[in-house]
């Protein structure tokens, strides 16, 4: 029973921290890379001159529980001190300068960040917090940081215990282990409806044009039908792969080792074909986590390096490591209910009630647990909105595509071609035209009124606009023209005719007609 424990503790609880540290550096990258690109669009995003004002969303939050250091900023000023400061907590973390406390700091600035677009988060922001919150328990600055170098500097008699690259053993591992298994395994699970089974989801996802890359434009139109049977099976065995790997008992080293380079290659191929924001990244960034010693010691043999014996452990629980371990327990089993009850792949007689707190454990941190992406199908229908407006020198232009797409004015009924949106757009277009998105349409109106004051020129001020849900038909399998399927108005607005250009700004009484018929 004890060779069995040890081999259970080695499997799932050890982590080596040459590979904490390799994952500290490569988060932290991460983390100012998601910082940069969140940075261009701060005016529409994390101002109050933006489509997502901070007292909108505290008017309506999306979630019960909420935290967001950023709805203290109201101004592009104010924002950017707030950037500012999540920058230079990024590097301290990156660097390993007093890293508990920066990690720390880094949860709260990414949370934040998060928290601030929780109407516009997707899967890939549920694993940055995912990752970012279960290594807050693991030493990611023992190794390859500025703390390391410091502790070396301080003369002190080393014994076997101390060698730096001893394992740690730590119950955030074996969350993170499962956590990542249960994604691929929900993930390939819920994958039940026609278009996987027969071969046919890559290619309708291809034809997400609100998704799609330059490349995959390129993969869907050369691509034989073959291919794309061949890529969507691919999909489903190497998710189901991913499960096994994580989750076996047994050839640790060679899973970890085959895990490592297959399962990256998965996610890069994903992001290559489909812009899914931080999910495929955020999905890479967790493997070097999985470099066991093993691993290194066999680069350093590569490397004609010597390579030490670990020296025999004595673990001792002291109290200063309970408690971060009795945090993960709780935060374990919070996710494992919010698992339960969020996948609907999971039978109705294992789930168990949500608690109060277990809520508030999930939603504070959003470690939302819904894994089902293009599940059960691919969506075999595309979707953008399209602004009708006219301005007061008679021109008619679409406001919102000018900052959103790649295609300034589609006046078409069906979605350009690579319409190449931010995350951020294509969710808010995903759900601005919905009812239980419509408190935040206000703010939507109030942004178009403004279009002047974004371009300087009062002749652009708009005499009118209609809002429109463009939804078209992806082709049929082997072929590549859309159908047009839906144009519905959800918007509309008419100027009074005393004087349409008084003022740049809108004023209160200039309110939103909502079309009767909203989808």
């Amino acid at each position: 029973m004890a060779k069995l424990f040890r081999s259970l503790r080695a499997t799932y609880l050890a982590a080596d921290p040459r590979s904490l540290a390799l994952f500290r550096v490569g988060f932290a990258l991460l983390l100012l890379a998601d910082l940069a690109h969140r940075y261009q669009g701060l005016d529409l995003w994390y101002t109050n001159s933006g489509l997502l004002p901070n007292h909108t969303l505290l008017w309506r939050p999306p979630a019960e529980h909420m935290f967001s250091l950023f709805f203290l900023a109201s101004s592009r000023a104010e924002a950017q001190l707030g950037f500012a400061v999540c920058a230079l907590v990024y590097v301290c973390f990156g660097l390993g300068y007093r890293t508990r406390w920066s990690h720390a700091a880094a949860l709260i600035c990414r949370v934040s960040l998060n928290s601030r677009l929780a109407v516009l988060e997707n899967g890939g922001d549920m694993v940055m917090n995912i990752l970012c919150i279960f290594t807050l328990a693991l030493p990611l600055g023992q190794r390859f940081s500025i703390d390391a170098w410091r502790a070396s500097l301080r003369p002190s008699p080393l014994t076997a215990a101390d060698d730096p690259n001893r394992p740690v053993h730590s119950l955030a591992m074996a969350g993170l282990i499962i956590q990542f298994a249960l994604i691929y395994f929900f993930n390939v699970l819920s994958k039940q409806g026609d278009a996987w089974s027969n071969g046919e989801a890559v290619h309708y996802a291809l034809h997400l044009d609100k998704f799609v890359t330059p490349l995959g434009v390129w993969m869907r139109e050369s691509s034989p039908p073959q291919a794309l049977r061949l890529m969507t099976r691919s999909v489903l065995v190497t998710e189901w792969l991913g499960f096994a790997l994580l989750i076996t008992p047994v050839f640790k080293d060679i899973a970890r080792a085959i895990a490592i380079l297959v399962m990256p290659a998965l996610h890069l191929s994903f992001a290559l074909g489909l812009d899914l924001g931080l999910f495929s990244p955020a999905m890479i960034a967790f493997y070097p986590l999985l470099i066991t010693r093993a691993h290194w010691d066999l680069l350093a043999l590569r490397l004609g390096q010597h390579v030490e014996q670990p020296a025999p452990q004595v673990t001792r629980m002291r109290l200063t490591r309970l408690l971060p371990e009795l945090a993960v327990a709780a935060l374990i089993f919070a996710i494992a209910t919010e698992i339960v009850n969020d996948n609907t792949s999971v039978p109705e007689h294992w789930r168990w009630p949500r608690t109060t707190w277990t809520r508030a454990v999930i939603e504070y941190p959003r470690l939302l647990q819904g894994w089902r992406m293009f599940a059960p199908n691919a969506p075999q229908e595309d979707s953008m909105i399209y602004i009708d407006a006219t301005t007061a020198r008679g021109e008619r232009i679409d406001p919102y595509n000018q900052a959103a797409s790649r295609i300034a004015n589609p006046v078409a009924d069906l979605v350009p071609q690579q319409l190449d949106q931010s995350q951020f757009f294509t969710m808010y277009s995903d759900r601005i035209a919905y009812p239980s998105f419509a408190p935040y349409r206000q703010a939507l109106h109030e942004w178009l009124l403004a279009h002047p004051t974004r371009t300087g020129q009062r002749e652009d001020c708009l005499l009118s606009y209609d809002a429109y849900l463009i939804v078209d038909a992806s082709p049929a399998f082997g072929s590549q023209t859309p159908k047009p399927l839906k144009r519905e108005r959800f918007l509309y607005y008419r100027t009074p005719k005393e004087d349409p250009c008084q003022k740049l700004q809108p004023t209160q009484d200039q309110r939103i007609a909502q079309a009767p018929s909203s989808p």
